[in-house]
């Protein structure tokens, strides 16, 4: 059904309601007194339809907590910020290329340790997603990333989610089959028409990423937004809606903006700032800043340095992006640096409020 409102935040405790129809005035709210007042009003006038729209966008916009469970296990978000831990089986990655690949010993015993670090979920991915990356073979992906799975649940057991990062339909079925809990999509089910389906027929949670092209082009096309926010959420909204369609459950959606994914550095920003307008949606935000490059360009030229700092070397860049972007409604963020990430995040969540020391 196509709405006849919008919740648009404005500033952190500002709210813009617009409608559809044009005549209606927009109406600024501050606090939660005066969204009851609105509603009341609304409905006194006779606009019951209007006021049950409007409150469910103010529900979702104000949610704070929500549950990822499968098969037995959950993570309860909103209460601390969950982490992702990377572990890319790739010859190629842009942070880490090759560092596990084709040693399934040295992926587990580097899945202990991010575990060991405080790690929620680890997400295993064997096509480097990259900008300018050449796509592999569902045959090739699956030879990388099935027998480390198969390897980490029976080294490492069951009581931790696996996420596949894939958007092949064929490899997120194997993945599925051999233990993992997530499927973690960079292309929000656009890429393979099979992979709606498969989530709905496994009812997993699933990862809904917003790219502009692919990972092939996503950086060499001209990348142009009227709204790099309202792109995305229009997007995300979309994919949810089609989802829906299809039978997968609204809460086994987790939306990612995809920083990187087909936006400058300004893109980026502007997401980070902006954030908590995806609240709208509904669903937990992830936030995949790690080690990127507007990281590293953003510190060579601010800091007069004469190249970018290596991969390695954006930990503190990140985690400064991480902060405003978990203030701003993250609940899960995926990192390639698991112990720096948990600590910062420690403490960050502590001052919010979410723990007691």
């Amino acid at each position: 059904m196509e709405k006849s409102v919008f919740i648009e935040p404005v500033q952190k405790t500002i709210y813009k309601i617009v409608f559809k129809n044009p005549l209606i005035p927009p109406v600024f709210i501050e606090n939660e007194d005066q969204f009851k007042d609105f509603v009341k009003k609304l409905k006194n006038q006779g606009e019951q339809q209007l006021a049950r729209e409007v409150t469910e966008e103010w529900v979702a916009l104000k949610n704070e907590h929500f549950k990822i469970n499968y098969k037995g296990k959950f993570i309860n978000l909103g209460y601390k910020t969950a982490v992702m831990g990377i572990l890319n089986i790739t010859p190629d990655s842009f942070s880490d290329g090759g560092t596990v690949y084709q040693n399934i010993d040295k992926a587990v015993e580097k899945t202990a340790e991010m575990l060991e670090h405080g790690a929620d979920i680890i997400d295993i991915g064997g096509e480097s997603t990259r900008p300018g990356a050449e796509p592999v073979s569902v045959e090739e992906e699956m030879e990388r990333v099935i027998p480390v799975i198969k390897a980490i649940r029976k080294e490492l057991g069951n009581n931790f989610f696996i996420s596949i990062d894939t958007y092949k339909s064929q490899v997120a079925k194997a993945a599925l089959d051999e233990g993992a809990d997530i499927v973690n999509d960079i292309s929000g089910m656009t890429f393979d028409i099979k992979m709606v389906d498969l989530i709905a027929e496994y009812d997993c949670p699933v990862i809904i990423n917003h790219i502009k092209g692919t990972p092939k082009t996503m950086q060499k096309q001209e990348i142009y937004y009227d709204d790099v926010i309202k792109e995305i959420t229009d997007f995300l909204e979309n994919q949810i809606q089609y989802g829906m369609k299809h039978g997968i459950r609204k809460d086994r959606f987790i939306i990612d903006p995809g920083i990187g994914f087909g936006k400058n550095i300004e893109h980026n920003i502007e997401i980070i700032k902006r954030l908590n307008e995806l609240k709208i949606l509904g669903r937990p935000i992830l936030i995949g800043i790690s080690r990127k490059s507007f990281i590293g360009i953003i510190l060579k030229n601010l800091l007069s340095r004469n190249e970018a700092p290596k991969p390695t070397e954006r930990v503190y860049g990140s985690l400064a992006a991480t902060a405003v972007a978990v203030e701003n409604g993250a609940k899960i963020v995926r990192t390639h640096d698991v112990k720096a990430t948990t600590e910062f995040l420690t403490i960050l969540d502590t001052i919010r409020g979410y723990r007691i020391v």
